[in-house]
């Protein structure tokens, strides 16, 4: 087990838009590999567990996704001054073309470490880990080590 303290939270605890409830607009950021087979599951799969909806959310899709430090870090940067306080790190296994010759083990690990980055940098957010593979999506909210 990785030094990330992983835990759920209740599908749908946050809606996307203003609601019934007038709470404040909740937004988020993703980022995710480019890898074809999984964009796509990785966005309805934060979507679903976060409450966001399409546009309630900026995201960005790198080589080796959120496994491997990104090329420049604009986009986070930018979504976070904006209001996003729900972040999505993705990166997947079953051979990453981003990440050429690691395992699986190598990648899982390799996001957990970029995911210690990401909660040291915004500890106010929300952090969720989403590993996707050829037998689904695995997403959970993350927390600092205690």
């Amino acid at each position: 087990m990785n030094a990330i303290t992983r835990g759920t939270t209740a599908q749908g605890l946050y809606k996307g838009s203003k609601g019934m409830d007038d709470r404040k607009e909740v937004l988020g950021f993703l980022r995710t590999c480019i890898d074809r087979r999984f964009v796509a599951e990785s966005r309805h799969a934060f979507e679903q567990f976060t409450g966001l909806k399409p546009t309630d959310y900026w995201h960005e899709s790198y080589a080796g996704g959120s496994a491997l430090p990104p090329p420049n870090t604009i986009g986070e940067e930018y979504a976070v001054a904006h209001g996003a306080t729900l972040l999505g790190w993705q990166a997947h296994i079953d051979v990453c073309g981003g990440i050429p010759g690691a395992s699986n083990e190598q990648i899982e690990r390799m996001l957990d470490q970029r995911i210690l980055v990401m909660l040291a940098k915004y500890p106010a957010a929300r952090h969720f880990r989403i590993l996707a593979s050829d037998r689904g999506i695995d997403i959970r909210e993350v927390h600092p080590p205690q």
